[in-house]
C-alpha cells in the first residue's frame, strides 16, 4: 500500500489532475470533456455517421460533399474575435452556443428523415443541418481554447496530451465498439437504422453533460493589445505579423490537407467496396488506446529529446510506407493486411498527436489569443476544406477507371492513399529544414 501511495504520489497523473487548484480543476474538466466528447463524435460521427446516411440511401458523392460541409462553416471562426473579444466573460455564451450546435447536429439528424421522404430533400436537408451546427461551434468554439490554455503551462502539455488522449481513446474505444458491435448483429435488417439511431440519442445525452463539464474551470482574465473594437483585419494581421507561429500553421496546413485527402470517401470506400464490417474497423480504431499506453512513455523521451518539430517530423516520414501498403488493401486481404497498416499508422500516430497537439501553442503570442486561436481555427481547416474537395472530386472524376501498379489495379481511392503517403513524406523533408526557424524563443 506504501509503494502505491509513493507512486501515486510521484505520478504525472496527480500532478495534472490533483485537484488542489484552480489549473488541476481545469484539467480535470478538460479531460472529461474529451472522453464525453470523443464518444459524442465516436457515436454520432465517423463509420457511424457514414453508416446511417448509407441506409437512407445518400450516395458516396453526396456524403463526401456532406463531409467537408462543416470545414466550409469554419469560416465563421474569423467573426469570433469580434464577438467573444467584447465579452469579459464568455462562460455562459459558450455553453449556450456548444449546447445549441450539439442539438441542432444530433437531433436535426435525427428527425430529419422522420420528416422529408425525397432523396433530395434529406440531402438538402442534411447540407442545411450540418453547415448550422458547424457554424454555431465555429463562431464560439475557439473561446474554449483560449480560456483552457491557462490551464497548460509548458512543463505539462507532453504529459497532458499523453494521458489524457490514453484515457480519452479508451474509454471511447469501448463504447463505440459496443455500438459497433450491436449495429453488424443487426446487418441487412430494419433495425441497423434503429440502432444507429439509439447511439445518437445517447449521444446527445452525453454532449449535455460536455456543456455542463466545460462550464465548471475558473475563467481568467483575457490579454488584449489591440486597442479600440476587434475588427475583422486584426484576426490576419496579426497573425501573419508573427512569422514563427504562421511557420507551425503552415506546418499544421501541411497535414491536415495531406491527412484529409481520403477522409471524405474512406468510410464508405471499406464498408461498400471491400466488406470491412463495422466491428472490425471499429476494433482496430478502438486499439489506438493501447498504443499511448506502450509507447507514450516513449513518446514523451523522444520529445525531450529531439524536441517538438523534430519527433513530429520523423514520425510522419515514417507513415509513408503505411500509406503505400494501405493501397494494396482488398477484399481478400483486409483481415491480416488492415491491422499491420492500422497498427503501425497507431504507434506512430502517438507521437504525431501529442506534438500536434501542442502546435497551436508552442509558438502563440500571449496577447489576443482569440484572434490567434481564431486564425488556425480557420487555416487548418480550409486545408482539410480543400482536401476532401480535391479527393471528393478526383472520385467523381475518375470513376471506374483504375491504374495497374505492381501487377495490381488502383481505384481513384487507392491512388490517393498512395499521394497521401508522398505528400507526408515532402511534409516531414520540409518540417525538418524549417526547425530553425520555428524553435519557440523561449518557454511559457
Amino acid at each position: 500500500m506504501t509503494d502505491l501511495r509513493t507512486a501515486w504520489n510521484n505520478s504525472a497523473l496527480k500532478r495534472l489532475f490533483n485537484l488542489r487548484s484552480d489549473e488541476a480543476k481545469g484539467r480535470s474538466c478538460m479531460l472529461a470533456s474529451a472522453v464525453l466528447s470523443g464518444i459524442v463524435v465516436n457515436i454520432t460521427g465517423g463509420i457511424f455517421y457514414t453508416g446511417y446516411l448509407v441506409e437512407y440511401g445518400i450516395t458516396i458523392i453526396n456524403i463526401g460533399i456532406l463531409t467537408f460541409i462543416p470545414f466550409i462553416a469554419t469560416v465563421f471562426s474569423l467573426l469570433s474575435p469580434m464577438i467573444l473579444e467584447r465579452i469579459p466573460k464568455r462562460r455562459n455564451i459558450l455553453a449556450i452556443s456548444r449546447a445549441l450546435s450539439y442539438t441542432i447536429r444530433i437531433l436535426g439528424m435525427i428527425l430529419l428523415p422522420l420528416l422529408v421522404r425525397s432523396e433530395s430533400g434529406r440531402n438538402i436537408g442534411f447540407a442545411i443541418i450540418v453547415f448550422s451546427a458547424s457554424a454555431i461551434s465555429s463562431l464560439f468554439s475557439t473561446g474554449y481554447s483560449v480560456w483552457h490554455i491557462n490551464f497548460l503551462p509548458e512543463s505539462m502539455r507532453a504529459d497532458y496530451f499523453n494521458i489524457s488522449s490514453a484515457i480519452a481513446n479508451f474509454i471511447v474505444g469501448v463504447v463505440t465498439l459496443v455500438g459497433a458491435f450491436a449495429t453488424d448483429a443487426l446487418a441487412g435488417s430494419d433495425n441497423r437504422i434503429q440502432i444507429i439511431t439509439m447511439l445518437y440519442i445517447i449521444g446527445f445525452v452525453f454532449a449535455l453533460i460536455d456543456v455542463l463539464v466545460l462550464s465548471l474551470p475558473k475563467e481568467f482574465e483575457y490579454e488584449h493589445t489591440c486597442n479600440g473594437k476587434p475588427r475583422l483585419s486584426d484576426t490576419l494581421r496579426l497573425a501573419f505579423g508573427q512569422k514563427k507561429f504562421m511557420l507551425t500553421m503552415c506546418i499544421m496546413f501541411g497535414y491536415t490537407f495531406a491527412s484529409n485527402l481520403i477522409a471524405s470517401v474512406i468510410n464508405v470506400y471499406l464498408l461498400e467496396d471491400i466488406g470491412v464490417s463495422y466491428s472490425f474497423i471499429t476494433a482496430l480504431n478502438s486499439s489506438y488506446f493501447l498504443f499511448f499506453i506502450l509507447f507514450g512513455a516513449l513518446a514523451k523521451r523522444l520529445i525531450m529529446r529531439f524536441a517538438w518539430f523534430k519527433t513530429f517530423a520523423y514520425a510522419v516520414l515514417l507513415l509513408l510506407p503505411s500509406y503505400i501498403l494501405y493501397s494494396f488493401i482488398d477484399s481478400t486481404n483486409y483481415h491480416w493486411l488492415m491491422p499491420i497498416v492500422r497498427l503501425s499508422q497507431h504507434f506512430l500516430s502517438v507521437m504525431i498527436a501529442i506534438t500536434y497537439s501542442n502546435f497551436p501553442y508552442i509558438n502563440l503570442p500571449a496577447g489576443d489569443r482569440t484572434n490567434y486561436m481564431s486564425f488556425y481555427v480557420v487555416f487548418v481547416n480550409l486545408a482539410a476544406l480543400l482536401a476532401m474537395l480535391l479527393g471528393t472530386g478526383f472520385v467523381a472524376r475518375l470513376g471506374e477507371r483504375s491504374l495497374s501498379l505492381l501487377g495490381k489495379q488502383l481505384g481513384s481511392i487507392q491512388i490517393l492513399m498512395i499521394v497521401t503517403g508522398l505528400l507526408l513524406g515532402l511534409l516531414a523533408v520540409a518540417v525538418l529544414r524549417l526547425i530553425p526557424r520555428i524553435t519557440p524563443d523561449r518557454n511559457d
